[in-house]
């Protein structure tokens, strides 16, 4: 009877050991998807600031030129190209092949449709620091001048607004975030479309989360 017992309980010593590395196993996968995410959205974090130096620096070098009090958007926009491509060891997508030009497709913020070409239809793809700035350019001297980034480069995913890809706009010969009062898409009147939860398949969801991005600095640790 005792060595009956003895096996009853070696073999539920062993049943209990495997159910306590299963569970650990769970918890060190889980932790490692954590520090995973962590690291990644901490990437998106970094890249945007990187880019807002860059593009800030461009529009130095914008405002000392000799810019006429009537100049548009449309003369703006070939300053920017010409800083853009002057001050920075550059590479300008029209005219090589780099792995950080353009994807084919850009998707919105949940990823339930491709971004709208309002926001670049036609312009320059500039790569700095395997950065893609894409500058769209204005038809006319009063059409916006917007600045798409993508701040791991068009080869890299997740190519979503709101994470790598951020907007912002050129207002009056100053760099805004796209959700800034003055911009085409205020957080205090589109607050919808920085919506995290949202299923809406809207071409501009999440083209206002710059704002956000930048004020909230909880902001890429809350994203999934």
């Amino acid at each position: 009877m005792r060595k009956e017992t003895n096996k009853f309980f070696e073999g539920l010593s062993l049943y209990r050991f495997m159910i306590c590395m299963g569970l650990f196993m769970l918890f060190v996968a889980f932790v490692t998807l954590l520090i995973q995410r962590g690291v990644t959205n901490k990437r998106y974090e970094i890249g945007l600031k990187q880019s807002l130096f860059i593009l800030s620096e461009a529009m130095v070098y914008v405002s000392a030129q000799p810019l006429g009090e009537t100049d548009g958007n449309d003369i703006y926009y070939w300053y920017l190209i010409d800083a853009l491509n002057k001050n920075f060891i550059s590479a300008n997508c029209n005219h090589t092949q780099s792995q950080a030009c353009p994807s084919q497709e850009y998707f919105t913020l949940n990823e339930n449709a491709n971004i709208s070409d309002l926001l670049f239809k036609a312009g320059e793809d500039i790569v700095i620091g395997g950065k893609l700035f894409r500058i769209n350019i204005p038809v006319a001297p009063d059409e916006p001048l917007l600045v798409t980034v993508d701040t791991n480069g068009g080869g890299m995913k997740p190519n979503r607004l709101g994470y790598d890809v951020f907007v912002f706009q050129v207002i009056d010969k100053k760099l805004r975030a796209m959700g800034a009062k003055e911009t085409l898409y205020p957080v205090e009147n589109y607050g919808f479309y920085c919506n995290h939860g949202s299923t809406s398949k809207d071409e501009l969801l999440g083209v206002n989360c710059t704002y956000q991005a930048l004020i909230d600095y909880k902001y890429f640790s809350k994203l999934k």
